[in-house]
């Protein structure tokens, strides 16, 4: 009796903890998050990142060390920049700089697939919808709004949408207005030697013009724009709700590099480069 008891105690603890190390979130996969009812532990040598209130990451690393191929240093950047022992931190840009095996530092880039680029900036709650000609926009396979990122890159698209709850990615060439929805994550690329931009974010006052346009060309226009003696250096792209396409305004800020504030309507701001 007394061994059948222990016998079927070691093989319940033997269960749980096969269960408990099923449980974890391999690296660079989503660890939490509003609406995210998925697992929260990250497996072995790496750490639950967080980013905001509706995305966590599990990345290489921890205890105040990031992990090989994790981020370690560049502009903007308020993380950990000590590597684990063994590696070493690679500067690759002014933007970002990357854990790299020590005894074999690579001449060349990090590869696409290993992180999300630093040239696409992120909105919450935000959607894109596609224009009409768009082709190649479903993205099947993919587990994460990073991998979506990830994938619409690879494909030379600008746009990228995560759903959480139905778990779809789409990735698109171009977008001229979004629709709001809380499952809703969506990226945008842009051009970061010339831009800071920020989602969910405005700049307000200091509007110098406006036009209905891309996002993307609504920057190009921006640099070329001025009214009053005031040349645009700033934008502000947002859809209102009586309007189905985004409305790009021109703005002139005195000091760039104040931050903009928290726009709960999708919209996105950018600002010059000095």
């Amino acid at each position: 009796m007394k061994a059948a008891l222990i016998l079927t105690l070691t093989s319940a603890v033997v269960a749980d903890t096969l269960e408990a190390e099923a449980k974890v979130v391999d690296v660079w996969g989503q660890c939490g998050g509003k609406y995210h009812n998925g697992d929260t532990a990250c497996a072995s040598g790496s750490f639950c990142k967080f980013y905001n209130e509706w995305f966590s990451q599990c990345q290489p690393g921890g205890n105040g060390q990031v992990g090989l191929w994790g981020r370690c240093g560049g502009k903007d950047y308020d993380g950990d920049t000590q590597c684990t022992p063994g590696n070493e931190c690679k500067v690759w840009n002014d933007y970002y700089s990357q854990c790299v095996p020590g005894t074999a530092t690579p001449t060349t880039a990090p590869p696409e697939d290993v992180a999300v680029p630093l040239n696409w900036l992120q909105s919450d709650a935000v959607c894109y919808n596609p224009m009409d000609g768009d082709s190649d926009t479903v993205a099947n396979g993919i587990t994460s709004f990073d991998a979506c990122i990830i994938e619409a890159n690879k494909r030379g698209k600008k746009f990228a949408n995560w759903d959480d709850q139905t778990r779809e990615c789409t990735v698109l060439q171009d977008a001229d207005s979004y629709r709001l929805s809380r499952s809703c994550k969506s990226a945008a690329k842009y051009n970061l030697d010339k831009w800071k931009c920020w989602g969910n974010h405005d700049y307000w006052n200091n509007d110098v013009g406006k036009s209905t346009t891309r996002l993307d060309q609504c920057l190009d226009a921006c640099e070329n724009f001025s009214e009053g003696g005031k040349k645009c250096n700033a934008v502000y792209w947002v859809q209102h709700w009586d309007s189905d396409k985004g409305v790009c305004n021109y703005k002139y800020i005195p000091d760039t590099s104040k931050a903009p504030f928290v726009d709960d309507i999708g919209g996105t701001a950018c600002a010059r480069r000095s």
